[in-house]
């Protein structure tokens, strides 16, 4: 399909932009969600500038109500929506124990609350029309391995991951497997803004032969076509979640390394 509607959570930078800005350059039209209104603006009119058809709504994923807004705006300009990328994301490090309560709670609103609230307010769009449609739910590989310094992290993503499986069975049960489909996108390290509260700090430089948001978002639409559940983004990670398992069966753990 091409002229499909697309909503981006997480939109004004990183992974979410570059999901934005392939969608646009694919014909698509695009609906941009990110909690900074200021830098949403800006990456919506980079993209009309190109001479895609955007709608910038600047969202809190973690407020239900706002994602319930997001779709409400979403079909009221284009009618319907095909692709839902539930991509809104945040960090924080430190050991399990000594994570304030606050940054659990912060970390588990948006990575994992964000993707159930995208599920609950897209989902019955998405069945409500006959046409081919998409839910793509950023994961990590934090959510297929474990990793020492992020519990919150991880904890969120291991859910993004069961939470998308499960929908992918979900969606077979009511019959529309065939017509609707899922995929967790598994990246490693990409340079992005992720956990920093500035959202105008430097992005980190992508060093030569690393993987950049942009090669994340046209990896999520081949993923697309063909309709692929996951997607280890990186070279060597798929062995990584190889290693876990057998590991799991072994009675270990397995820690990836950073």
């Amino acid at each position: 399909m091409t002229g499909r509607v697309v909503v981006v959570t997480g939109a004004a930078s990183g992974i979410g932009f570059a999901l934005a800005r392939r969608f646009a350059a694919e014909g698509d039209r695009v609906v941009l969600a990110d909690r900074h209104a200021d830098v949403l603006a800006e990456a919506a009119q980079e993209l009309e500038a190109g001479g895609a058809e955007v709608l910038a709504v600047p969202t809190d994923v973690s407020d239900p109500d706002a994602v319930d807004t997001l779709a409400a705006r979403a079909v009221e300009r284009f009618g319907t929506v095909h692709v839902v990328c539930n991509n809104a994301g945040t960090v924080v490090g430190g050991a399990a124990w000594e994570v304030p309560l606050a940054d659990w709670h912060r970390i588990m609103d948006v990575n994992l609350w964000g993707v159930i609230h995208g599920i609950r307010s897209f989902v019955p769009i998405l069945l409500a029309h006959d046409e081919p449609a998409h839910v793509v739910n950023t994961a990590s590989m934090a959510g297929v391995t474990s990793l020492g310094g992020l519990g919150p992290y991880v904890a969120s993503k291991h859910a993004v991951v069961g939470l998308t499986e499960t929908l992918f069975h979900d969606l077979a049960a009511a019959g529309a497997g065939d017509r609707v489909g899922v995929t967790a996108v598994c990246p490693g390290y990409v340079p992005t803004r992720i956990g920093l509260d500035d959202p105008r700090a430097a992005v980190p430089a992508v060093a030569p032969g690393a993987v950049s948001a942009d090669d994340v978002a046209t990896q999520v639409l081949e993923a697309i076509a063909e309709r692929r559940v996951f997607v280890f983004t990186h070279e060597g990670t798929a062995e990584q979640v190889t290693a876990r398992a057998a590991a799991i069966v072994d009675g270990r753990a397995h820690l990836r390394r950073r």
